[in-house]
C-alpha cells in the first residue's frame, strides 16, 4: 500500500511539474518573442507572434525551441497524465497543431526563400499549414481548460473551497481567451483598423490566459493544502 501512494505521489509530481512548464512556456513566448524582434534585432513591432520568430524566418528562432517544447510536453502529457480520452485527445490536438506551427511559418515579408519550412513547400502553402496548426492548437487549449480542468475524481459536493475557486478562474480564463479570438474576426472585418496588431495581441492573451490556468492546474497558485 505504501509503495502504491509513493507511485501515485510520483505520477502525480510529474504531472505536476509538466502543467508548470507548460504555463511557463505559455507565459515567455510572446514577451520573449517580442523582445527579441524589437531590442535584439531591432526590428519594427510585427504583426503576429509567428511573424516575430518562426522557422526560416531572418528573426528568430525562438518560437520553433519555445512553441516546440510546449508541443512536446504536450504529448507526453497526452499519454501519461491525461484523465481520459477526451483530455488525450485535447492534450494531443495541441501537440499536432503547435507542431504544424513550428514546422511551417506564416507569410511574412521577412521570408524570402522561395521553399521554406521543414516540407520546403511554398510560401502560400506553409502558410495555410501554419494557420490551421495556430487554429488547431488554441481551439484544443481552450477546450482542454474550460472542460479538462474543471474535471475532477471526487463528487462536487465534496469539492474544496480551492477547486471551487480554481474552477472560476479556469471558467474566466477560458471564456477571456475565446474572447481573444473574436480579434481574428474584428480584424477580418476591417472594424479595427489596418495598423492595429491585432493578431499579436489575440495570441499573447490567448497564450497568457492557458499559461496562467495551467500554473493553477499545477498546484503553484491556490492549491490544496
Amino acid at each position: 500500500m505504501v509503495e502504491i501512494n509513493l507511485a501515485n505521489r510520483t505520477i502525480k509530481g510529474f504531472r505536476r511539474f509538466q502543467l508548470m512548464v507548460m504555463g511557463i512556456l505559455s507565459l515567455l513566448i510572446g514577451p520573449v518573442s517580442l523582445f527579441v524582434t524589437m531590442i535584439i534585432h531591432k526590428l519594427p513591432f510585427l504583426s503576429s507572434i509567428s511573424e516575430s520568430a518562426t522557422i526560416a524566418n531572418k528573426v528568430s528562432p525562438i518560437l520553433p525551441y519555445c512553441l516546440g517544447a510546449l508541443a512536446l510536453f504536450s504529448l507526453t502529457y497526452a499519454f501519461k497524465h491525461s484523465y481520459d480520452i477526451w483530455d488525450r485527445i485535447w492534450t494531443g490536438g495541441m501537440f499536432t497543431g503547435f507542431t504544424a506551427v513550428t514546422m511551417q511559418m506564416c507569410a511574412s515579408s521577412y521570408i524570402q526563400a522561395d521553399r521554406v519550412g521543414l516540407l520546403g513547400i511554398s510560401k502560400s502553402a506553409s502558410n495555410i499549414i501554419h494557420d490551421a496548426g495556430a487554429i488547431i492548437g488554441f481551439v484544443c487549449m481552450i477546450l482542454w481548460i474550460l472542460i479538462g480542468f474543471r474535471q475532477s475524481d471526487r463528487p462536487k459536493a465534496q469539492w474544496t473551497a480551492q477547486k471551487r475557486k480554481r474552477n472560476s478562474i479556469y471558467t474566466t480564463l477560458g471564456f477571456g481567451m475565446l474572447a481573444s479570438l473574436l480579434l481574428f474576426v474584428l480584424k477580418g472585418m476591417g472594424l479595427l483598423g489596418a495598423n492595429f496588431p491585432a493578431v499579436f495581441i489575440a495570441e499573447c492573451l490567448v497564450l497568457t490566459c492557458g499559461g496562467l490556468a495551467c500554473l493553477v492546474k499545477s498546484g503553484a497558485v491556490l492549491g490544496d493544502k
